[in-house]
């Protein structure tokens, strides 16, 4: 049986994808991986076919407008201009996207299609073949509401209670599928038996696309209101232990700081590294915090003249790293927020955008480490007091432990195989 998996994003949107690919290629499906370009060689060399989405997409986030809003956009007016020219930048871009989508299905005719929450072209396909298709997201409050937490565009503010929080899903995803018209009202002629509108849309997304959220139920517990077809189970990692090698350095300076973080923006970057680096790794010093500082993507940068207590690296498998670590300093990614659940991290968030805002409220309500500071705000006398609060209070290790203990039970390797395959049993 072939499976194509098929996401748009950075490597937070793609690694759900490829550790449920590392599943099905194990049980010997074929994977084919619709992915932007800049990921060719990480799928090639799992040994996976290979469809390339044009580079555009994640060469638009990395201009000006993308980077001021991944980080440090400014007042609200610069925001939305940053806002409206990315908007505009991208129009040609989705469309030609959703013909890639689109000729990967006529083409490949896969069996089954799991999918990314950008990729449009295939919502409408799922409609007319729901058995085929699988919606998997690593992010919650997109299509199925949350009384305690509002839709994830919302992310930034605080929740505004039960009622209005669920009004904002209608709100945004309302908006959301009258401009999925625009991009795709020129293909609802290739499914000639579907009525498509923004209601009929609305109905297949909340009741009969099978929908899977990658996330940990212990961080987000399923809402009793959510229909059958949308289903949590579990954060999914892939080993990426195998092939790495530590340094002597790094071994012996571990030796040396039994008890340190992990300061990592992962893929985010932002129009002030320089800046935020020196802020944070000179607190970290005058606290006497020992940390592996990851500079991957440019989101940090080497500062000259830090301590030995510093340690730079440029990139480092985080299930390699983590078990040895007291806790991170990160952006909120829901990867990288799963992973230091995962291994008992005690997490502070300086969150960038949409999702990690949310993420940051999850671990301040499970009580895994303090509510952090925005990077476009990043004040320094509140950072540096949630920052001795990460590092001093007992209670955030303890919750650490306690959680990390359920997120390791929660996955089970072929539920995600199964709910694929065999749609109708499940």
């Amino acid at each position: 049986m072939k499976t194509l998996f098929a996401a748009l994003g950075t490597r937070g949107d793609i690694e759900p994808f490829l550790a449920q690919a590392e599943i099905f290629a194990e049980a010997g499906q074929e994977v084919i991986c619709l992915f932007p370009e800049q990921f060719r060689e990480t799928v090639t060399q799992l040994g996976y076919e290979f469809i390339g989405f044009d580079r555009g997409f994640l060469e638009l986030l990395e201009s000006q407008s993308g980077k001021n809003i991944m980080g440090g956009g400014g007042n609200v007016w610069n925001q939305l201009k940053n806002y409206f020219k990315l908007a505009k930048s991208s129009l040609s871009l989705q469309h030609l996207l959703i013909a890639q989508q689109r000729d990967a299905l006529k083409n490949l005719n896969p069996d089954r299609i799991v999918f990314h929450a950008k990729c449009l072209y295939f919502i409408l396909a799922a409609m007319a073949d729901p058995a085929r298709f699988t919606f998997l997201t690593p992010i919650p409050c997109l299509t199925h509401p949350s009384s305690e937490y509002p839709h994830i565009g919302f992310g930034k503010w605080k929740p505004f209670g039960k009622a209005l929080n669920l009004k904002s899903y209608n709100l945004v995803n309302g908006a959301r599928r009258l401009a999925m018209k625009k991009f795709l009202g020129q293909y609802y002629s290739d499914f000639p038996s579907l009525k498509i509108s923004s209601k009929s849309i609305k109905n297949f997304e909340l009741n009969g696309l099978r929908t899977i959220y990658s996330i940990s139920p212990s961080l987000f517990p399923r809402p009793i209101n959510w229909p059958e077809t949308a289903r949590i189970v579990g954060y999914y990692f892939r080993n990426q232990v195998n092939k790495f090698q530590p340094s002597r350095e790094l071994e012996e300076w571990l030796e040396k700081y039994p008890k340190a973080v992990l300061v990592t923006f992962g893929s985010m970057s932002n129009t002030k590294p320089a800046e935020h680096s020196k802020t944070i790794i000179e607190l970290l010093q005058k606290h006497q915090i020992p940390a592996i500082v990851n500079t991957s993507w440019g989101g940090l940068e080497k500062v000259e003249g830090s301590g030995e207590s510093i340690f730079y690296v440029n990139q480092i498998p985080y299930d390699w790293i983590l078990p040895k670590l007291y806790g991170m300093i990160h952006h909120g990614g829901s990867g990288t927020t799963h992973q230091g659940a995962a291994h008992g991290c005690v997490q502070l968030i300086v969150p960038h955008i949409i999702d990690q805002y949310f993420w940051n409220r999850i671990l301040e309500n499970r009580g895994l480490g303090p509510l952090g500071k925005s990077i476009h705000d990043l004040d320094v006398q509140k950072f540096e007091i949630a920052l001795e609060d990460f590092w001093t209070n007992p209670s955030y290790a303890e919750n650490a432990k306690r959680i990390s203990g359920m997120v390791k039970l929660e996955t089970n390797r072929d539920t995600v195989l199964n709910l694929v395959l065999n749609p109708k049993s499940s």
